[in-house]
Order: C-alpha cells, then sequence, then structure tokens
C-alpha cells in the first residue's frame, strides 16, 4: 500500500556516499596544511577507498563515490576502478574549496576543471557534485544555477541543519527539485 508521497509503506531505501578525499584536505585543515604542500603529505586515499571497495563488494553494496578533482587528476586508476566495480561516479570540486568562500568565476573553474578530470579518467559522465563541507548555504545559493550551467542534473550539497559552516534547516529532508 502507498502513502501519500507514493512510497510503499514498510520499504526502506538507503543510500550510501562516500567522499573521496585525503585526511589533509578537509577544510578545518585549511589553515595547517596549506594546499601548496598537499602533493608532499603522504596519501592515504588509495588504501582506504580501496579497503571501502573490498567490503562494499563483499556486501553488495553500491555508492556514489564524490571524488575530489585533485584526487583524480593523480589516481586516474582508482576512478576507473570505482567506477569498473559499478558504483556511481560524483564530483567533490577540484581543491575542496568553501563555496562561499569563492566568487562565482573561481567556482565555476572549480567545478568545470573537476568534472573534466573526473569523465577523463572514469570514461562516464558526472551528473552529481558534493560541496566540501556541504558549503552550499543561504548565502552561497547562486552556486546552483552554475552547477546547472556546467551540466550537472544533481546536487547533494544542502544539509537540512543548522550549524556554524553549513546548512539550510528549512530544507526538506528528502530528495527535492529546485525549479
Amino acid at each position: 500500500m502507498e502513502n501519500r508521497q507514493g512510497r510503499v509503506r514498510g520499504s526502506v531505501v538507503n543510500a550510501m556516499s562516500v567522499d573521496v578525499e585525503d585526511y589533509f584536505h578537509v577544510s578545518v585543515f585549511d589553515g595547517i596544511v596549506p594546499r601548496s604542500r598537499w602533493a608532499s603529505m603522504e596519501s592515504r586515499v588509495c588504501a582506504n577507498t580501496y579497503r571501502l571497495l573490498d567490503m562494499f563488494d563483499e556486501s553488495g553494496v553500491s555508492a556514489t563515490f564524490f571524488i575530489l578533482g585533485w584526487v583524480a587528476e593523480r589516481h586516474p586508476g582508482l576512478v576507473r576502478d570505482i567506477a569498473g566495480r559499478g558504483h556511481e561516479i560524483a564530483s567533490h570540486g577540484y581543491a575542496h574549496r568553501l563555496i562561499y568562500d569563492q566568487t562565482p568565476a573561481a567556482f565555476r573553474d572549480d567545478v568545470r576543471r573537476a568534472k573534466h578530470v573526473l569523465e577523463d579518467a572514469a570514461g562516464c559522465r558526472v551528473d552529481e557534485y558534493r560541496a566540501p563541507s556541504y558549503s552550499v548555504t543561504p548565502r552561497s545559493l547562486w552556486a546552483l544555477d552554475i552547477l546547472i550551467d556546467e551540466g550537472y542534473r544533481y546536487d547533494s550539497s544542502i544539509f537540512p541543519v543548522r550549524h556554524d559552516r553549513y546548512g539550510i534547516p528549512v530544507s526538506p529532508r528528502e530528495p527535492f527539485a529546485i525549479e
């Protein structure tokens, strides 16, 4: 029997997603690990991602992998392997910059570069985006128009919570279309 939203009562749909970035990419390290040092840092992203891929294979789980363009550029084989195991490839931007700290032009360059690198590595179209640290907020809603212009069809950047760095608490807690 269906409820008002057209869902079958009692059915549960679970979604799994992974942000593919290294430990030194996280926003809280911006003032501690300068981007100029990223290339010299010990990377753990491949080993940890392959560990997850193996666990997902064993459990029959498929997921969306939001991959940082910086990672994809350095590890294109990792991106190919994720796609080859049947997972969705999505963009996490190129340089893990908070949207509201960028100009619209800089944001456009970042998402365009990431999309190009990911599509080349994966050999498939990339339609989905998730902002670093969920940084689509009321002050960066302009980014959604840029994502549409750049060929993204889905966005997973709006977190429906109140937080000091991210979130739009009035947003629906289920997928929704923006008109």
